[in-house]
């Protein structure tokens, strides 16, 4: 919005200035300044829905994203935001149809994919979710791509396709290393395979990125139980029952 303020500012300054040149048309101008251009008064919009967003103001955030679409109803950004507010007051068909909207006008938009993926991702919409994200991660620019790559690990962990799991997770981490959640799944999947050294040093790794949760105690577990070291297993269930009572007997049935 300070943009747009400077740029007033400085067309007024102009306003008013006279050029005559001997023989030539004397031009003036004056008056105030004509509109911004649509690009400028969609940005304006823009930042201020997302003020409201980062806020959860979702009511106040509507106001300036429907202008923006009323301005330009082909803007993506538009879109993308409309359906993350929508998606949060779970008006899931509202905000899916902005998702798909978005993601014809620009199929390849890294932000429409990521989002719509995640919006698939909450809705259990597991295979939907992984199609949307093989095409995120195809793009070799995407700047959290390591990110895509884990999430759509997850979504293939869900649909039961654990060696592509495996291969997407250890892609993550070629990518970014400190990735806790891939550390932790591949220490779980090659848990369930008996490679108990890799296991082992996944979840190490794991440990020194994260903090304990109710789920890495619980691998831990396995893991001291499965190796017989009698000692750690004990440490773990300490602290699993000390920290996440609720989820022992989910851990160990």
């Amino acid at each position: 919005m300070n943009k747009i303020r400077q740029r007033f500012l400085t067309i007024a300054m102009l306003v008013g200035v006279i050029l005559t040149v001997p023989g030539c048309i004397t031009e003036e101008s004056g008056g105030l300044p004509g509109p911004a251009p649509d690009e400028d008064r969609v940005s304006a919009q823009l930042d201020l829905a997302r003020g409201y967003l980062e806020q959860r103001d979702w009511n106040r955030a509507k106001a300036p994203l429907e202008r923006a679409l009323t301005i330009d109803p082909r803007n993506v950004q538009a879109h993308v935001l409309s359906a993350v507010l929508y998606s949060a007051e779970n008006e899931t068909e509202i905000a899916e149809g902005h998702y798909r909207t978005a993601l014809r006008l620009e199929p390849e938009n890294s932000q429409a994919l990521n989002n719509y993926a995640s919006f698939l991702y909450a809705q259990e919409r597991y295979e939907e979710a992984a199609s949307t994200l093989e095409k995120l991660v195809a793009d070799t620019g995407y700047r959290a791509r390591s990110q895509a790559f884990e999430s759509l690990g997850l979504a293939y962990l869900k649909l039961d396709r654990n060696a592509d799991a495996r291969d997407t997770f250890t892609r993550a981490l070629q990518l970014n290393m400190r990735l806790p959640q891939s550390n932790l799944r591949l220490s779980e999947l090659y848990l369930e395979e008996g490679e108990l050294e890799r296991a082992q040093t996944y979840f190490d790794f794991h440990n020194r990125l994260a903090r304990p949760s109710a789920d890495s105690l619980c691998i831990g577990l396995k893991l001291a139980k499965a190796a017989g070291n009698a000692d750690q297993e004990a440490r773990y269930q300490l602290s699993l029952s000390n920290m996440f009572p609720e989820q022992v007997e989910q851990c160990l049935p």
